[in-house]
């Protein structure tokens, strides 16, 4: 990257505090993180994993079917899904891509034209009531949380570098205040010059002694917050001493996960069996090791086992 492009980025500089781009940011990361939950083996060549995980977390349901523009390969599509049986279970999937299938859409049978997989056993209604069975509201309420919490993270640290907050109610007095608040906000020093501040300017002091204290308040509530998100999907991201806690007391922990593996790896077990018996394919799936939390406490045992006892 040339200098030009430096100074073009500088002046690109990223707005932390700006609720919807943290949202962005969060959910992008958080997606992510739900994106690693499952392992797929013996995936053919047109069906990767990364697809069929983001149709089952977005929408909470993946269909896969043949591709009418590849013979040969397999592939899910973005759909979506129509038609009740007599449980008011949805029983079609209607894709429609211009680039791929050059007419208005096309309706695939359940079970009969393609396969369709569930993110859980919620599915997506209750006798026509609409359900959230993905994980997108999931990950919604997270990203919103922790895009609020590092707003005020970064609005809090701007107005720390200011004792005041400045009140005016002529408008070339305010251009001028808020060009000064500006280079503020970049570290920059800056010096008003326009004498008119001192007859229509005055300071409301906001800061208050226990500053340190908000912002430590802020910081932690964040990492609460990324933590409770990691928990909740199976991740422990504090392990305690084993000298600290008990066995016990760690697996009851994790017992109160929100999301329930066990349930989401039936459901991907299971269409995926329906996929192997229509096509002929040999895929499999299991949870990631990561996620796993037997094996995450089998392991910590194991490190706790190897290290050397005080003396």
């Amino acid at each position: 990257m040339d200098v030009l492009n430096l100074q073009h980025e500088y002046s690109m500089i990223y707005e932390v505090a700006d609720v919807r781009r943290g949202y962005m940011y969060w959910f992008s990361k958080l997606l992510n993180v739900c994106l690693m939950m499952f392992k797929y083996q013996n995936l053919p060549e047109g069906l990767p994993a990364r697809e069929i995980e983001l149709n089952l977390l977005i929408t909470g349901h993946a269909v896969i079917l043949a591709n009418p523009d590849k013979p040969g390969q397999l592939f899910t599509p973005l759909t979506s899904i129509s038609g009740v049986d007599q449980y008011y279970q949805p029983e079609w999937a209607v894709w429609a891509n211009p680039d791929i299938i050059r007419k208005n859409g096309k309706q695939w049978m359940f079970d009969k034209d393609c396969i369709n997989i569930w993110n859980n056993s919620l599915q997506e209604s209750m006798w026509y009531l609409p359900l959230d069975g993905s994980m997108y509201t999931f990950i919604c309420r997270y990203a919103r949380e922790l895009a609020d919490v590092e707003s005020s993270i970064d609005i809090y640290m701007v107005n720390s570098r200011a004792a005041s907050l400045p009140v005016t109610d002529d408008n070339t007095v305010k251009e001028s205040i808020k060009l000064f608040f500006r280079k503020l906000a970049m570290g920059k020093r800056s010096i008003i010059t326009d004498n008119n501040i001192i007859e229509k300017f005055r300071n409301v002091d906001f800061n208050n002694s226990s500053g340190k204290d908000d912002l430590n308040g802020l910081l932690v509530a964040r990492d609460k917050i990324l933590e409770q998100f990691y928990r909740d999907i199976g991740i422990r991201m504090y392990n305690p001493k084993r000298a600290q806690v008990t066995e016990s007391e760690l697996e009851s922990n994790d017992q109160l996960l929100l999301i329930c593996h066990d349930d989401m790896l039936k459901c991907r077990q299971e269409g995926i069996e329906k996929v192997n018996d229509m096509f002929g394919t040999n895929i499999s799936v299991d949870l990631n090791p990561l996620f796993d939390i037997e094996e995450v406490i089998a392991n910590e045992q194991t490190q706790t086992n190897r290290l050397p006892e005080a003396e």
